[in-house]
C-alpha cells in the first residue's frame, strides 16, 4: 500500500515538473519569435527528421555544406504532419501550408548554436484544401536539437547528407 502511494506521488511530481518545464520553455521563447498580437496556438507538434545538406563548390574553391531542405515527421495531439522543402508542412488530412516568400523569416540562435539549428518564426500561406492546417498563419520552430551541417568539410561537390534533428513546432492561427 505504501509502495503504491509512493509511486503515485512520484508520478504526480514528475507530471508537475514536466508541466513546469514546458511552461518555462514557452516563456523562454525570445520576443523576436513571437507572432504579432491577435494570434493563438492551434497545435504544437514534435518533429523528428533530418536537415539535408549538399556539398557545393564554386570554381577554384573547396567544397562546403549548403542547406538544401528539411525532411521530418511531426506528431502532436493525434495529428501527423510532413515537413519538407519550401519549407512546407502537409497534414495527413491533405491540408498544406508553405512559407510566405514576401515575409522574412525571424531567426534566433539556439542555446547550443554550435550543434543545434536556430529557432525560427515563419509566416505561411495555406493551400485551399480544408483541414487542420488551413487557418495557420505562423509556424514557430523552437527547442531544436541537432541538425547543424557537419563540421568536417565535404571531400567533393554533390555529396548529400541528412543530419538528424528534433524540434518543437508551434502552429498559430488568427484569434477570433
Amino acid at each position: 500500500m505504501i509502495g503504491r502511494f509512493a509511486m503515485t506521488c512520484a508520478a504526480a511530481v514528475a507530471v508537475l515538473v514536466t508541466g513546469v518545464n514546458l511552461s518555462h520553455a514557452e516563456d523562454a521563447v525570445p520576443a523576436a519569435l513571437k507572432p504579432p498580437a491577435g494570434y493563438i496556438v492551434a497545435l504544437t507538434a514534435k518533429a523528428t527528421g533530418v536537415q539535408i545538406y549538399t556539398s557545393t563548390a564554386e570554381a577554384g574553391t573547396a567544397p562546403k555544406w549548403t542547406f538544401e531542405a528539411p525532411l521530418a515527421e511531426l506528431n502532436g495531439h493525434g495529428v501527423v504532419i510532413h515537413h519538407y522543402a519550401g519549407p512546407s508542412w502537409e497534414a495527413a488530412d491533405g491540408s498544406k501550408i508553405y512559407r510566405d516568400m514576401d515575409t522574412p523569416v525571424a531567426t534566433v540562435p539556439a542555446k547550443q548554436a554550435a550543434s543545434d539549428i536556430p529557432w525560427l518564426l515563419i509566416k505561411v500561406n495555406a493551400d485551399p484544401a480544408p483541414g487542420v492546417l488551413s487557418k495557420v498563419v505562423y509556424v514557430q520552430r523552437i527547442l531544436t536539437v541537432g541538425g547543424v551541417a557537419p563540421a568536417k568539410s565535404p571531400a567533393r561537390a554533390g555529396t548529400k547528407v541528412g543530419v538528424p534533428y528534433t524540434a518543437t513546432y508551434v502552429f498559430y492561427v488568427k484569434s477570433n
